[in-house]
């Protein structure tokens, strides 16, 4: 009997529709990153391309943003493209973690708290500075599971230099949220 097939390669591939959108220009605020983020969520709950969640990585040197990613994970089939892991992967040599060029930290703009698989992303590719819209609660108020842990690593990334910075634009974050559940959007995760 032949063995299963084993995939020996994945590529990421955002929606045409988001290589398509303008970026803010740099230097770009910390509300223009966010205003992004969040309506780059919207648009993937309107054209049914993803899950409910946005980010974007700015080069805090320039204000260049160098990483953009939407929730892809049900549509690709591949649980672990959530907007942040995207992005990060995205921005790939142009974090600090696999910088050698000195261009300096890096904010990720999310338009929820990161999960437990994310924020240990954010930790591994040495984000500086976490900024996000929604909270927890209010992915888990529509359905989502979050994951246990966050708490603690988000104290130890504090306690490495980490700033944190949540509920930034709460209520048009949580707001996507909210319509991706009213209009039956799949609602997936642990304990989902």
């Amino acid at each position: 009997m032949p063995s299963p097939e084993i995939v020996t390669e994945t590529g990421i591939r955002l929606p045409a529709w988001l290589v398509a959108m303008s970026l803010p220009p740099a230097p770009a605020s910390d509300e223009a990153c966010m205003g992004f983020a969040i309506a780059v969520s919207r648009e993937n709950v309107a054209r049914r391309s993803g899950g409910p969640f946005g980010a974007a990585i700015r080069l805090d040197a320039t204000g260049e943003i160098i990483g953009v990613g939407v929730n892809v994970a049900m549509a690709s089939g591949n649980p672990v493209l959530h907007a942040e892991t995207v992005a990060i992967s995205l921005a790939g040599r142009r974090l600090p973690a696999f910088n050698q060029n000195g261009q300096g930290g890096v904010t990720l703009f999310t338009s929820c708290e990161p999960c437990i698989m994310c924020l240990g992303a954010s930790h591994w590719a040495e984000i500086g500075r976490i900024v996000s819209g929604a909270l927890k609660e209010d992915a888990e108020a529509v359905g989502f599971s979050e994951g246990a842990g966050t708490e603690q690593l988000r104290v130890e990334m504090e306690a490495r230099g980490v700033a944190f910075q949540s509920g930034f634009q709460r209520a048009e974050a949580a707001a996507v949220l909210r319509e991706y559940a009213v209009q039956g959007g799949v609602i997936y995760g642990p304990e989902s």
